[in-house]
């Protein structure tokens, strides 16, 4: 995916800042913290949150293909150390999902280190782009809801394009040959829908009082 397409169609979130190396310790040891979860408990709030990790490692990942195996391997990590994981507030939710971004954020490097050093990013960036999804998360999320509707306005032909193209990584060049039409000619179809989803999506966010 091309950078500005991603800038374009990819949306951020989470709610809170990840877990500093400090924090995580402390949480892990208990610190003021008094409540527990069930394993029972952590599958309803893992597949409660999926979208919400599994955006925030695209966003520090940008290679869709790779996503399941880093959040597969997050999860394994978070059930094997459910016991050292303590909450303070009346509901586990947000300090779950502070947990879970932050070991999701610790196997985006193992994995980047490991298999795609080339794309490996400064540990600032990393939190550059963590901080950014955790201070914005309501309107990021007013974001990908209203993306979600503008994409399944568009004309059928449309919506399989973007489809393909975003949700399955297929080539522009395989694009083309698979709607019988110019390589160049697809790229101005791309330019016009992402340009008819930013119309829409701000025009959508502008109703609901975003700008």
């Amino acid at each position: 995916m091309h950078t500005d397409e991603a800038q374009q169609l990819a949306v951020i979130e989470c709610t809170r800042k990840p877990l500093t190396d400090t924090e995580m310790q402390w949480s892990e040891t208990g610190g003021s913290a008094q409540h527990s979860i069930s394993r029972e408990r952590f599958v309803a709030l893992t597949v409660r949150y999926e979208r919400r990790v599994r955006v925030f490692v695209s966003t520090l990942h940008p290679k869709p293909s790779d996503v399941d195996e880093i959040l597969q391997d997050a999860w394994l990590v978070a059930w094997k150390k459910l016991d050292t994981f303590r909450y303070s507030h009346e509901q586990p939710d947000e300090e779950f999902v502070r947990w879970l971004c932050t070991i999701a954020r610790y196997e985006v490097n193992k994995y980047r280190r490991k298999r795609a050093p080339s794309l490996l990013l400064d540990e600032e960036v990393i939190e550059k782009l963590a901080v950014l999804q955790f201070d914005e998360a309501d309107y990021f999320e007013a974001r990908h809801e209203a993306l979600l509707g503008c994409i399944e306005n568009l004309r059928t032909r449309d919506k399989e394009l973007v489809r393909r193209r975003y949700e399955e990584g297929v080539s522009v060049r395989d694009l083309a040959d698979w709607i019988g039409r110019s390589v160049d000619a697809v790229y101005k179809s791309l330019n016009r829908i992402r340009s008819s989803l930013l119309a829409c999506v701000e025009r959508t966010l502008k109703r609901e009082g975003y700008y």
